[in-house]
């Protein structure tokens, strides 16, 4: 049991890394068989897989296909991006009101230097990384596991979404957003859950609206 448990977290990470990256593209339909054969192992741990990843929402079964990556539109995309605010302004609020030192907000300060590297070299790909470091930091550090568990859930759910919309901005969204997670930090360190939560939901309104805006504007139907 031990070992065919290990093989599903293997299977799972696999197609999901594959599913978030964009190298299975959406309405993709996923090859049980070939997956198992590139992994070395037998169908059934592949198949116990994908059904964590149906139930995450990553993939669905379609009649007739079998099973397809699930493709996210506008509307979906902006539905996500709402439940991921409201989880993330609650972390942030945790966060700023536990009195975090430096040292605990290291991950923080990590992700924002690599996205000023990133800004300065124009380097979507690895910005990119680094916000979803950034957001995925607050969820973790926020000392609530249920908001922890299910925002990560959310993040993976719309990544491949947010990589796209994200494309679709001037290289000055960059430095503009770069700037507002610097703010953002330096509210938390201060202690200052209310205005660091506040000062959150503002920046997370901003960029839903030019986001999703942007996905609609070029009339992307399959995220």
């Amino acid at each position: 049991m031990v070992q065919n448990a290990s093989l599903t977290d293997s299977a799972y990470a696999e197609v999901k890394a594959l599913i978030l990256q964009g190298a299975i593209a959406p309405h993709a339909q996923i090859d049980e068989k070939a997956i198992a054969g590139r992994l070395g192992m037998s169908r059934t741990p592949v198949r116990e897989a994908l059904l964590r990843l149906e139930h995450e929402g990553l993939v669905e079964i379609e009649r007739g296909r079998g099973i397809v990556v699930r493709a996210l539109s506008s509307g979906d995309m902006r539905e996500i991006y709402q439940a991921i605010t409201g989880m993330e302004v609650m972390a942030v609020y945790l966060l700023a009101a536990s009195r975090p030192g430096r040292d605990t907000l290291e991950p923080l300060f990590a992700a924002l230097q690599r996205m000023e590297q990133a800004t300065v070299h124009a380097d979507l790909e690895l910005w990119g990384e680094a916000d979803e470091a950034f957001h995925r930091g607050l969820l973790v550090l926020c000392g609530n596991s249920r908001i922890e568990r299910t925002g990560l859930q959310f993040r993976d759910l719309s990544r491949r979404a947010h990589l796209v919309a994200m494309r679709l901005q001037a290289l000055d969204y960059l430095a503009r957003s770069t700037e507002a997670h610097r703010e953002l930090t330096e509210l938390i360190l201060a202690g200052d859950p209310d205005q660091a939560a506040t000062a959150h939901f503002r920046q997370r309104r901003r960029g839903e609206d030019m986001l999703v805006t942007a996905v609609e504007k070029f009339r992307l139907v399959a995220l």
